[in-house]
């Protein structure tokens, strides 16, 4: 997909399990993964080649006649011209190395002695450790900016990353578990403790210097000390975590189903004031069609069974060593007439540091119609989350910008429903096709902060704010300024102005809501200007069969969301300092030719117009509908499999991501530029494509 990125992949497992004796059953099984990758950046785009190939102009040349990258193209135009300099991206796939050695491997093994009748006791020891070299060159024979290769400016920006990861996560967990079967009754008890240890040691060291590309990796620096750095984000850092648990679980007949359970976690993350949390849950069941007065009520053979339960779990995903008192880097302080070395506390800390809780109703029923041809299992969900953890701002006279703390007053809701159907359609010697499907809603909503102040969040590039979270609003919503239209010869001087403009409004500028009312238009107008969050999503899957021949293809989608793609501030920025949108082709140029739409005037003045400032202009639909696999397989006769001493041989070819729609113009609308962070979803910048890959194999059952 991006020329020079690769990933080789090496797996085994094994597993084994053994009877000792009547009593005593043991087992054990290895994992083993090793992964090799060339990888490219991703982001803006001097960074990501995936963004410079959108910028890149399209008439400039790719290749010399040799068939060697042609580079510094738009660099070299960039100052005269007052255009984007990216480099070649085929030049910068070739040339820069990123590359991602790892090794994942996992052990375990378990013994089970029944110490009684119905009594069990299971020992359980896992550990798994992870290991990784990763290395980043950036040559000097890439230009940097509106300077060439290997000139001074280039040869400065070169730098080398060299980064070694090494993890253990480490786990033991015993448990007694009892089974008891009295007339209708049934009766199962479980109760256990587990410790967990998980360590990680980070290296990061970073370099400059370089003076050429011989060596191409960071044992190849300049020689002054001054060219060598320690990460900041090297450490070790040792996770510890605690727990006590017990389940009981009871059925009547396989008429009425009970269970609950409890935990007690303590993990090494919070204060010593609350290490520990409660999480207790409970669940009912009942088996409506095993009632004498159901008499087959939704037809013949149907099944109905209804479920009802609750739960509270906690969150403890936080950084290590937040309540212990953390110590700035070393630096100098004056003691009389000399400078000295020292250290000094680097934070405040909150000793009361404890468990975020999710408190969740559920309720369901299963359903199986038609001699069970068709089942449909439907759920329904409350929860509220409290105590959320937070790095609540302070003020700077504190000497620090931030406390992580639990916001005590705080609540997050979320609802919504979800209904899976799966139906055998048609079921025969020779042929056979299945349909199933789901849909999801969810709806999302702060309640209260918790005393904390509305968070802005900046989820893209040059920090500028893009998300809000506030009371009455899903967390993370899109945030700017919202279109109301276009600038017009009849509206001029009519619409609020804004307060901010160097480069005064002009028929064929977008104009903005005065949110306040108060005829200007500054940041105080700011307002939500779209959401990451989709109305529902969805997924249907088919199989069939017909004698030797199956075929399975399954799809999903969403519908609603909306994506923020940053890289709109180049590609529909209406100034032709790069690439940009086909549709740009229909901007406003006058009063007689005004384009389509909101497809606003070009600005190419030396300060920002209105136009190009964050709104709802830049808010793309980002439902979409994708095939997510195809297989089609082929089992061989039996006779044939028999002959070469195996029962079944089947062989395949499957497609993963076939083909996607969607109106969105990026490369792929489900993007995470942010990486997990819950308060800056639905970003895209400069994102790797969502790759397609085909598949052949076969499948031999001995």
């Amino acid at each position: 997909m991006v020329t020079n990125t690769n990933q080789k992949v090496t797996n085994f497992r094994g597993n084994i399990d053994g009877k000792v004796s009547e009593r005593l059953h043991v087992g054990a099984n290895i994992a083993y993964t090793q992964n090799n990758n060339r990888e490219v950046q991703e982001g803006r785009y001097n960074l990501s080649p995936m963004m410079s190939a959108l910028i890149y102009l399209p008439f400039l040349p790719a290749k010399d006649a040799n068939g060697n990258p042609i580079q510094f193209g738009m660099g070299s135009l960039a100052s005269q011209y007052g255009i984007q300099n990216p480099e070649n991206p085929l030049a910068t796939v070739a040339q820069m190395k990123i590359t991602r050695k790892g090794t994942r491997s996992s052990y375990n093994a378990n013994a089970t002695y029944n110490i009684l009748a119905g009594l069990d006791f299971k020992a359980n020891l896992g550990t798994q450790t992870y290991n990784e070299k990763y290395d980043y060159y950036l040559p000097t024979s890439l230009s940097s900016g509106n300077t060439a290769p290997y000139s001074p400016e280039s040869i400065r920006a070169a730098n080398a990353i060299a980064q070694t990861l090494s993890q253990v996560d480490q786990l033991a967990e015993f448990t007694l578990n009892y089974n008891k079967t009295f007339g209708k009754h049934n009766l199962n008890v479980l109760g256990g403790y587990s410790a967990q240890k998980a360590s990680s040691d980070l290296i990061r060291v970073a370099a400059n210097g370089f003076q050429n590309d011989y060596i191409g990796e960071i044992t190849d620096k300049g020689a002054d000390a001054g060219f060598f750095t320690l990460d900041k984000r090297t450490g070790k850092v040792v996770t510890t975590l605690v727990s006590y648990f017990g389940r009981f679980s009871y059925n009547y007949a396989g008429k009425y189903f009970l269970t609950g359970s409890f935990r007690r976690d303590a993990s090494s993350r919070f204060g010593p004031q609350n290490k520990y949390g409660n999480f207790p849950s409970v669940a009912a069941g009942w088996n409506l069609s095993d009632e004498s007065f159901y008499n087959n009520f939704l037809g013949e053979q149907s099944r109905v069974k209804l479920r009802a339960s609750w739960g509270l779990v906690g969150n403890n995903s936080i950084p290590d060593y937040r309540t212990s008192q953390e110590l700035s880097a070393p630096g100098g302080v004056v003691f009389g007439n000399a400078i000295s070395t020292a250290i000094w506390p680097g934070a405040i800390q909150d000793l009361g540091l404890g468990w975020e809780s999710t408190s969740q109703f559920n309720f369901g029923t299963d359903i199986s119609l038609f001699k069970n041809r068709v089942s449909v299992i439907a759920n329904y969900y409350l929860s509220n989350s409290f105590n959320l953890l937070f790095n609540q701002p302070l003020s700077a006279i504190s000497g620090t910008s931030s406390i992580l703390t639990n916001l005590t007053d705080s609540r997050v809701r979320n609802q919504g429903f979800d209904v899976q159907v799966d139906g055998k359609i048609i079921q025969n010697d020779d042929f056979t096709f299945g349909l199933s499907g789901n849909i999801a809603v969810n709806r999302n909503k702060v309640l209260d902060m918790g005393g904390a102040s509305t968070i802005y969040t900046a989820g893209a590039e040059r920090s500028y704010i893009t998300h809000v979270t506030q009371e009455g609003q899903p967390i993370g919503m899109f945030y700017g300024f919202k279109v109301l239209g276009r600038i017009t010869a009849d509206n001029l001087g009519k619409v609020a102005p804004s307060a901010a403009s160097t480069n005064p409004a002009k028929i064929g500028d977008l104009y903005f809501q005065d949110t306040d009312g108060n005829g200007i238009v500054n940041d105080a107008d700011k307002t939500v200007i779209g959401t990451p969050y989709a109305k529902f999503t969805y997924g249907f899957a088919l199989n069939t069969s017909y004698k030797t021949f199956d075929l399975r293809a399954s799809f999903n989608g969403s519908y609603g969301n909306q994506v923020l793609d940053g890289q709109d501030y180049y590609l529909y920025n209406f100034e032709g300092s790069g690439n940009q949108y086909a549709d740009v082709a229909n901007r406003y140029r006058n009063e007689a030719n005004p384009g389509s739409g909101l497809n606003y005037r070009p600005s190419r003045a030396g300060t920002q117009s209105n136009s190009t400032r964050l709104s709802s202009f830049y808010i793309q639909d980002g439902s979409y509908f994708r095939c997510t696999n195809i297989t089609l397989g082929y089992s061989f006769p039996k006779s044939l499999a028999n002959a070469i001493k195996v029962s079944n041989v089947r062989i395949y070819g499957s497609i993963d991501n076939a083909f996607t729609i969607t109106d969105y113009k990026g490369y792929n609308p489900e993007v995470d530029y942010s990486a997990g962070n819950n308060l800056a979803p639905g970003v895209d910048y400069g994102n790797y494509p969502l790759a397609r890959t085909y598949n052949l194999g076969i499948k031999l059952t001995f």
